[in-house]
């Protein structure tokens, strides 16, 4: 049958006029309606939900047109809804259509309705789409299956109508409901029920065995993705990367010595033991030295559970807290490869500073007048002479070795796939060179994570790990020691003779030769594969349930290597008084001799090994039952086994040639040794349950239980149960509440309970150890004997922690977001030694019993805010977190005094003595003597000079004139810390920046080493400058006095315990992303260029009196200042 061409004509009018219409009333409503909308980097789902809500109009998407799962960012401020959707669509060819309150979005088609009408091979097939509760779904996406424009969309009441061959089949598909496909053949009508989607569009974070939404979450729970400008920071440690990024978790900045990593803490501490963080890699628990290993080029996001709500889940092992890290895995679509570089030099930050070698000999000369104690006076001829060396400073031994750190750092990585397998890789290399030759770090690492859908329901992932290190570390001692020996140097001897001689200074070694390699190397290599691989089901029996199996692998080896050898030393001619004037001149060399740091030259090898694995077997479910039921629950048995062992041999002394080989060294027996580590195993079993409901979004709900068996305990305390639960409320999806102000509001709160088995473990178990010998028999013959250990406890158990936290989250005002928590904990059963009195012929030690109690407390503060202004978007995010704790049960001695008894006390307060004064004048020192005619500190009457602390009290409770450890007072109550981050940036046009300031306040640190040193060394210039001499009287500090003599002044008293409060500039970052269109783009789809600062500058008091607050002590090896230039290339 034909249609008249008159018809067709017709119709297409009345077509093109309704068309017309529609988009006249649609551009009047986008042009008519303001918003404010500000998204940084998220999908278009996302950006849709709000529109929605501020305008009250549905938003329907043709999901088979755009993929609404993109991500963009959008800033928008009282803009059109025309404006706001032009930009969420930018780079689209995209139309809207509106019929009553509904904004229709969409791609057009070149096949219009009326060519498919005239097709005489197709047949029109009509249907309606209803949601699990029986409404009619408006927008649904109707696609014919094999074609790609052949489709359209329900209207509002549910139906559409589409011409299709006989034997095509429908692809239904809808936001929030899962892709079905409908055979066509034989039918014509059609009512289809689509079954409701449990992942939503907004973002998920995983919370231990499940994933869910973001705001649906009721556990302290903060995330964190890794992106572009994370990525750039020069760093070998992935711990470095979460520094100010999450509340509640502290990371301290570690010694930038090659391969060193931050320690990391979750909250603030309940024991007095450790309790460590726990790290979930890909469903695996791995130690920290895994996450530590970890590229930020591999890492895809990683969640931070903080409260036992959502920590318990992780039973015995949770105490500290979990970090859940997620690896990168493969997108559809062609592969895409990244490659970055990036070249990174350090220099030094600030030490205490030092006298000079002039400084150094008069003080020498001030302390001893004309004793000489250490063998090291100096004559004016000599001080004269040196400062004539590096003006006035004199050899500096550590500026002759020191070399600018340096690191390199190359990451490749793809990403790519097919509808059926998906996969993600990575390669990256890390290069770092110390402030000495013999330190180095050598990083490589690779990633294969691959995901293949077997079947529309089997899912098969397998993830391949490696991590290939090599160390090189400093022979003598450690790189820590050699930097602060190298810092306080005698500054009268130098290193090298003109022509590079190692000179003979009268030690044992020199420190040129041995950062020049004359004395050997240490070097350490680490190789460690891991495996992963599972299996998911969707059950097609049940929907909503599907079965996960999983095994993962890991194997460790770590090799260490020592060849120690002497070398020559010259010894030098020398001149001036006291021979402190030594020549560098070749010409003055008066003999050789070798070295003596090592006893005999050696060669050593350590190797060692482990491996661990475990099986996971696990059952999920997830639902949702009339569109508001939400169910998720998972049940797992896990089991975990590890073990290894490890081994050393060396020989010495080379008879005939000397090379690193053990061949070369001596085979005889007396030159040979080994030795060789315990074997060792452990293993849990576990069994899991985790369950989540909400109603309607808005009424949460979180149970979780985790039952565990530990080796580390006997049969009868092996198991233990961790409970907990968690309730959220969603206020802001009420219908009272006004959005208009607040646009998400969520309350949440949380009881649990986390073990820790790392305490005391086998001591349930019988042990011996090696005893005395002894000669037994009528021809004496040495017998070794062996002696019992500890007694046994076999009540032996984890310690507990009963936590509770409640919290809130809030985004308001259109840019603000904020979360805040406030938690308390109970850690009772802490292991702990018991004060007993026992007969002295008891021989035996007590075991460690589960009977101590802390309790801690705290808050976790966050606040964020996203805004733009034209072209420049920029954001700011403030994590701040404090808590404090108190001892409640802790044994103490009998006979133990008030400030020794742990007990209503925190596990940081500070005890110490009170500083009075010091004495300056006769004067005072005749009215102190006067006022405190027994005063004796250190077995020392008052004297000029000295400094002289308050009498508080004695043995009787009175003061009694001597100053001992009756008269220490608490200086500090709890030295617990606010610590912070501040996260600011922006972007303009492709130029962005990004930085982060972090810092703690309200921290006391002793600088009481400063007070140390001997006085043949360099030592803290204030006490050149500043202490007291008859013509300094009123200097700050008091007078120094010989090594070799008692003093008051190294007493830890309050004069000493300064405010450490600082704030660092932990990292600035600012990348430019090249123009589009030029000629690089011929290869490279996106150019990016970077720079990074790390360790810029620090705003503290302390370091600015006396040395950079982080670190250890003023000679401690410094925090580095760090500049990274890189690129960063997409093709």
């Amino acid at each position: 049958m034909k249609i008249k061409y008159f018809s067709i004509k017709q119709l297409g009018l009345f077509l093109a006029m309704s068309v017309i219409s529609a988009s006249v009333y649609a551009n009047a409503a986008l042009q008519s309606i303001k918003i404010t909308v500000h998204h940084q980097n998220v999908p278009i789902s996302k950006v849709l939900d709000d529109i929605e809500r501020q305008t009250g109009y549905s938003i329907l998407v043709r999901n088979n047109d755009i993929n609404i799962k993109q991500k963009v960012t959008v800033n928008a401020t009282d803009k059109t809804l025309n404006q706001v959707l032009a930009s969420v669509f930018e780079g689209m060819e995209v139309k809207y259509d509106i019929e009553n309150k509904t904004i229709s979005i969409y791609k057009p088609k070149e096949t219009t309705f009326i060519t498919t009408a005239v097709d005489q091979d197709k047949k029109i097939v009509t249907g309606t789409i209803y949601d699990p509760n029986g409404e009619p779904v408006i927008g649904a996406n109707i696609l014919e299956k094999g074609t790609r424009d052949n489709g359209t969309i329900s209207d509002i009441y549910g139906k559409f109508s589409l011409n299709v061959d006989d034997n095509a089949t429908l692809l239904i598909s809808y936001v929030g409901f899962k892709n079905l496909e409908v055979p066509v053949k034989g039918k014509k009508a059609f009512n289809i029920t689509l079954a409701s989607d449990t992942e939503l569009l907004d973002e998920v974070i995983v919370v231990g065995y499940m994933t869910q939404k973001k705001g649906l979450v009721t556990g302290a729970v903060s995330s964190m993705k890794v992106d572009e400008n994370v990525k750039a920071l020069p760093t070998t440690s992935a711990g470095n990367i979460l520094v100010g990024k999450l509340a509640g978790v502290n990371v301290s900045t570690p010694s930038a010595l090659p391969g060193a990593a931050p320690s990391i803490s979750i909250r603030t501490g309940a024991s007095w033991n450790a309790e460590n963080v726990t790290y979930v890699i890909d469903g695996v628990v791995r130690g920290g030295g895994d996450f530590n290993n970890l590229s930020p080029n591999e890492i895809e996001d990683v969640s931070v559970l903080k409260d036992a709500a959502s920590a318990a889940i992780y039973g015995s092992r949770s105490a500290g807290g979990v970090i859940i890290v997620t690896t990168k895995k493969g997108n559809r679509g062609k592969p895409t490869f990244n490659y970055s570089y990036g070249f990174s030099t350090d220099s030094r930050t600030k030490n205490s500073e030092l006298t000079s070698a002039v400084q150094a000999g008069e003080m020498y000369t001030r302390i001893n007048g004309s004793a000489d104690p250490a063998g090291w006076a100096w004559s004016q001829d000599e001080i004269d002479h040196f400062k004539t060396i590096n003006g006035g400073w004199g050899y500096d031994q550590l500026e002759t070795v020191w070399r600018n750190p340096t690191t390199q750092t190359h990451n490749l990585s793809v990403n790519g796939g097919s509808d059926r397998v998906r996969y993600f890789g990575a390669a990256s290399y890390v290069k770092q060179e110390g402030f000495l030759k013999p330190l180095t770090y050598d990083k490589y690492n690779i990633r294969m994570n691959v995901t293949a859908d077997i079947t529309k329901d089997l899912e098969v992932f397998a993830g391949l790990a490696i991590y290939n290190n090599f160390t090189g570390n400093a022979v003598f001692e450690d790189a820590g020691s050699n930097y602060s020996k190298l810092r306080v140097w005698q500054p009268d001897q130098p290193v090298y003779t003109d022509n590079g001689q190692y000179i003979d200074y009268g030690w044992i070694a020199n420190m040129g030769a041995a950062v020049d390699g004359r004395g050997g190397y240490n070097k350490s290599q680490m190789l460690k594969p891991q495996a992963v691989i599972s299996a998911t089901y969707k059950m097609p029996f049940l929907k909503g349930l599907s079965a996960k199996v999983s095994y993962s692998r890991s194997w460790t080896n770590d090799v260490n290597k020592k060849f120690y050898i002497n070398y020559d030393l010259v010894t030098m001619k020398k001149s001036g008084t006291n021979n402190r004037i030594m020549s560098t001149n070749d010409n003055d060399i008066i003999s050789t001799r070798k070295s003596t740091w090592v006893g005999k030259d050696y060669i050593e090898r350590k190797s060692s090994w482990s491996d661990d694995k475990q099986f996971n077997f696990q059952l999920n479910y997830e639902n949702v039952f009339k569109g508001v039921h939400r169910v998720s629950a998972a049940f797992v048995t896990e089991w975990y086994e590890g073990g290894g062992a490890g081994v050393t041999g060396g020989r010495e002394t080379f008879p005939v040639y000397t090379t690193d080989q053990f061949w070369a060294a001596s085979s005889a027996r007396a030159d040979t040794w080994g030795n060789g580590d315990t074997d060792w195993i452990s293993g849990r079993m576990s069994y899991i349950g985790q369950f989540s409901y909400s109603y309607a979004d808005k009424y949460l709900a979180t149970f979780s239980f985790r039952e565990d068996g530990s080796m580390n305990f006997a049969p009868e305390q092996r198991w233990g149960f961790f409970p907990a639960g968690s309730l959220g409320w969603v206020i802001s999806e009420e219908g009272f509440f006004n959005r208009s102000a607040i646009q998400f509001l969520k309350l949440r709160g949380s009881v649990g309970l986390t073990g820790n088995d790392s305490v005391g473990g086998w001591q349930w178990q019988e042990s011996y150890s090696s005893g005395n010998s002894a000669y037994l028999g009528k021809s004496p013959v040495k017998s070794v004997g062996i002696t019992y250990g500890s007694v046994v406890n076999p009540n032996l158990t984890w310690e507990k922690s009963l936590s509770y936290n409640v919290g809130v989250d809030m985004n308001f005002l259109n840019h603000w977001n904020m979360s805040a928590d406030y938690w308390y904990r109970n850690s009772y059963d802490i292991l702990g030694s018991r004060t007993n009195t026992l007969p002295s012929t008891f021989s035996l030690s007590m075991p460690a019993e589960n009977y101590g109690e802390v309790h801690a407390q705290g808050v976790d503060f966050q606040l964020g805010y996203r805004g733009q202004s034209r072209d420049f978007s920029y954001f700011a995010n403030l994590t701040m977190s404090y808590g404090w704790n108190k001892v409640i049960k802790k044994d103490h001695a009998e006979n133990a005094q008030w400030i020794d008894i742990a007990e209503g006390k925190s596990t940081s307060y500070i005890t110490g003595w009170e500083f009075d004064k010091i004495i300056r004048t006769q004067e005072e020192l005749d009215a102190f003597k006067a006022a405190n005619p027994n005063y004796k500190h250190n077995g020392l009457s008052p004297e000029l000079g000295m400094m002289v602390f308050k009498d508080f009290s004695g043995p009787d409770g009175t003061p009694d004139g001597v100053i001992n450890d009756w008269d220490r007072v608490i200086l500090k109550d709890s030295n617990f810390p606010v610590i912070y981050g501040l996260n600011l940036g922006g972007g303009w046009k492709g130029l962005n920046i990004d930085m982060m300031f972090s810092g703690r306040l309200g921290e006391k640190k002793w600088m009481s080493d400063l007070a140390g040193g001997v006085e043949w060394n360099r030592m803290w210039n204030q006490w050149y400058y500043d202490s007291w001499t008859p013509e300094t009287p009123n200097a700050t500090l008091p007078k120094r006095i010989g090594n070799n003599n008692s003093k008051t002044y190294q007493t830890n008293s309050s004069y000493w315990l300064k405010d450490a409060s600082f704030m660092r500039l932990k990292y600035l970052t600012v990348s430019y992303d090249l123009p589009k269109g030029q000629f690089y783009n011929k290869i490279f789809d996106n150019v990016r260029l970077f720079v990074t600062g790390t360790n810029l500058f620090v705003l503290s008091s302390f370091n600015k009196n006396y040395y950079d607050p982080e670190i250890g002590n003023g000679n401690a090896f410094p925090i580095l200042r760090s500049w990274n230039f890189g690129v960063d290339v997409k093709f």
